[in-house]
């Protein structure tokens, strides 16, 4: 149960800076430049947890599960502080703000990682402790984690949009892609006045919008680890030790 509602928590806390992300490049980069912003930050996300991945095996080897999150849940306080610092006290650069997405995207694949093993060596724990193995059950209690996790999210999300004001000004634009769509504007009208909409937006509102990029992803995963301290007690001692008993049985 504690793995499942961390990895509830994990998905909220993980897929918000992808889901505000459109929204932090129009409103920091222009109407234009954003879209460019946009795909390569996505590959960033791609890139990180891609090489999370397979840098997995080679971490494990070498610390604990506790260890790595504990380790990743400091980097990704860390470097959520610094991104929402970008433009305050950190330069902000495409390439600056890639490598602060990579770092973080590539710690939240490590998470990640850990909390599927964990979510899965509760598989043994059943069969040792009732004698039955429940594998389809403890997949579903990660698809519905997941799952659930996302439809939170877009309301988090909305909510922090509408909070924020910044849905309204997104919402201008986009009538100007209507009216572009439609033969209305051009495409070089509807990229001046977007710009002009987008500038619309105060240096408040624009807080809020990180806050919600980057607090809340933190409070998240943070309650996810200390969930997983409090209440998961199947360590790689532990596990080994069920593993060895359910073979000798």
């Amino acid at each position: 149960v504690s793995a499942g509602i961390a990895m509830f928590l994990f998905q909220i806390g993980s897929m918000l800076i992808t889901m505000f992300g459109m929204n932090f490049a129009y409103f920091e980069f222009g109407y234009s430049a954003g879209g460019s912003f946009v795909f390569l930050f996505t590959v960033m996300y791609g890139l990180g947890t891609l090489l999370s991945q397979v840098a997995f095996p080679f971490i494990t080897k070498k610390f604990t599960r506790q260890k790595q999150l504990g380790f990743f849940m400091i980097v990704l306080v860390i470097f959520y502080t610094l991104f929402f610092l970008i433009g305050i006290v950190v330069p902000k650069i495409p390439v600056v703000i890639y490598a602060i997405g990579f770092v973080i995207f590539f710690s939240q694949g490590i998470f990640n990682m850990n909390l599927i093993v964990m979510i899965n060596n509760t598989i043994e724990y059943d069969e040792y402790k009732f004698n039955e193995r429940h594998d389809s059950v403890i997949s579903a209690v990660r698809s519905f984690a997941v799952k659930f996790g996302s439809a939170v999210n877009q309301g988090i999300t909305n909510l922090v949009l509408i909070l924020s004001g910044i849905y309204a000004i997104s919402q201008n634009v986009s009538g100007l892609e209507v009216k572009a769509g439609s033969g209305e504007m051009t495409a070089e009208e509807v990229l001046v006045k977007a710009d002009a909409i987008l500038q619309t937006a105060t240096r408040g509102q624009l807080i809020k919008l990180r806050l919600g990029m980057t607090l809340i992803p933190v409070l998240a995963l943070g309650a996810a680890l200390l969930i997983l301290r409090k209440k998961y007690k199947i360590d790689e001692k532990e596990y080994n030790r069920i593993v060895k008993e359910i073979s000798e049985r």
